[in-house]
């Protein structure tokens, strides 16, 4: 008698539609509410702004390459497309919907997506091989300092300087790629995040009291910068339209 009725009552439930299931609203915004993406009058006074977190982005006389590569988090050495990525300025204004503060990598699909829809941009990731360097440790101990829980993440580059706060060694070697002019990439596999200040002299800016970059990777941080050829990722352009779409 009770098989009877659990069959009977599953009878009478399959007749009746499964009720949609109500998805939870998304923690964060996928879009921009209001947006703006125009070619620049050629008397822009160029700049950005990139502070985060923010609830709004803009860039007034901006090369793409360069908004491309805040989007994508991404080198802007090694983003290949037409040859006017790094000539033709545009200005960018986007903001979300009420005051919500977003990271940097919140933000980042949101500017993809605004770029996709306005210029119909679609990109690939393509993996080649370059001269460079791999940052490795060592024979001795590596002289890295560990950062303070409450300090705040930032990488400078300054003339004869590299300062960096809460940098993990990727970031490290982003910094030293840029100032060497060539790809770097980590082999250390050291991890945690580290405070430092890397004093060397350069071509443009000889200083007889330092060492040039690759001593001084060595003798401040404990850490050896070695010739190889490594891989690099580009963000390859497969379209993007010059003009955009209309706001």
């Amino acid at each position: 008698m009770k098989t009877a009725l659990l069959l009977i009552l599953a009878t009478v439930l399959s007749c009746f539609p499964a009720r949609a299931q109500t998805a939870p609203p998304s923690a964060h915004p996928t879009e921009f509410e209001v947006a703006s993406v125009r070619l620049c009058p050629k008397d822009y006074e160029r700049k950005s702004w990139s502070s985060y977190p923010a609830n709004r982005v803009y860039y007034h006389n901006e090369t793409l390459d360069i908004v491309l590569a805040d989007a994508f988090h991404h080198d802007n050495t090694y983003i290949s497309g037409p040859d006017w990525l790094k000539d033709q300025c545009y200005v960018v204004d986007a903001k979300v919907e009420g005051d919500k503060q977003l990271s940097r990598k919140e933000i980042e699909p949101l500017l993809q997506n605004l770029l996709k829809e306005r210029l119909h941009l679609v990109v690939h990731h393509e993996t080649r091989m370059l001269s460079g360097y791999a940052l490795v440790v060592t024979k001795s101990q590596p002289k890295l300092q560990p950062s303070k829980p409450d300090d705040k993440y930032f990488g400078y580059i300054f003339q004869n300087l590299i300062r960096g706060s809460r940098n993990n060694m990727e970031a490290l070697a982003g910094s030293l790629a840029a100032a060497i002019g060539a790809p770097v990439v980590d082999k250390t596999n050291i991890q945690g995040v580290y405070t430092f200040d890397l004093h060397y002299a350069t071509a443009d800016h000889p200083d007889p009291s330092l060492p040039d970059i690759f001593t001084a990777v060595q003798e401040q941080l404990g850490l050896k910068l070695q010739p190889e050829k490594v891989p690099v990722d580009f963000l390859v352009i497969d379209h993007v339209d010059r003009v955009p779409t209309e706001n």
